[in-house]
């Protein structure tokens, strides 16, 4: 499934519907058994921006303030944040413009980034009198490390997609007329995997993120290998090895 952040004019910032759209694509998609893995990117120039600067200044700093401080843990943004987290499908960020502030959470929150040579990344929060969020100071410091993250938080420096690519922040960097090709020819790969095996090992990962102890964390794997050895797709995977063919989980 193909997203696309569509508020050009705002720089795809998340004012209007975009985050309440984007969270109900994402849980249709969960639900459909034939979206094998979901790519997003952005129109026009930026993939996400962040906050809708424009709208607060309109609304007056004040007053968003208040209205965001009433009782409410996580935010619009954290559901959306959560919701990706806890996807059971490959999630592909298709990076054509700049990727900043909240935006820049919403990205690392995918599993594989892939940039155009246009993609800029940065924490801005700093410089606009903010503290993370996003779940920002949650994935940066496990893509980076925790001292170019705070580096990258306490200047909020704007970097380019080949910094990005050396820091860790992104997989591939390619020009922008081969951005999404590539990022379709990635969740095609992906898509055509066994689907149960797909989702066990994205649940892995995302579960070793999350500071569990390694003996927890290889019970984890076991419980779920059992579950594949025991599905029509390993038995697929097994026939297709001793039949020297490619296999296929279409089917499943």
């Amino acid at each position: 499934m193909v997203l696309t952040f569509n508020r050009p004019e705002r720089m795809n910032s998340m004012g209007g519907t975009l985050l309440a759209d984007f969270l109900a694509a994402i849980d249709e998609g969960r639900r459909d058994d034939r979206v094998k893995a979901f790519v997003v990117t952005g129109a026009g120039r930026a993939w996400c921006a962040g906050a809708d600067l424009q709208a607060i200044g309109a609304a007056g700093a004040d007053e968003h303030g208040r209205r965001f401080a009433a009782v409410d843990d996580i935010g619009d943004v954290g559901r959306v944040v959560l919701a990706l987290h806890h996807c059971d499908k490959p999630l592909i960020a298709a990076v054509n413009g700049v990727a900043v502030g909240g935006g820049f959470g919403l990205c690392s929150a995918f599993d594989i980034r892939i940039a155009s040579e246009e993609a800029r990344f940065a924490t801005v929060f700093i410089k606009r009198a903010l503290a993370p969020d996003c779940g920002l100071s949650y994935f940066l410091p496990r893509l980076v490390g925790p001292e170019r993250a705070a580096e990258l938080f306490y200047s909020g420096r704007m970097i380019d997609a080949r910094e990005a690519l050396a820091l860790g922040i992104v997989s591939k960097v390619v020009p922008a007329e081969e951005l999404l090709p590539t990022a379709l020819a990635a969740a095609r790969e992906y898509a055509a995997m066994p689907p149960s095996a797909m989702t066990y090992t994205r649940r892995a990962i995302r579960r070793s993120l999350d500071g569990v102890s390694l003996a927890d964390q290889l019970a984890f794997e076991w419980a779920q290998q059992k579950a594949c050895l025991g599905s029509p797709e390993f038995r697929e995977g097994v026939q297709a090895f001793l039949e020297k063919r490619e296999p296929d989980y279409s089917k499943f």
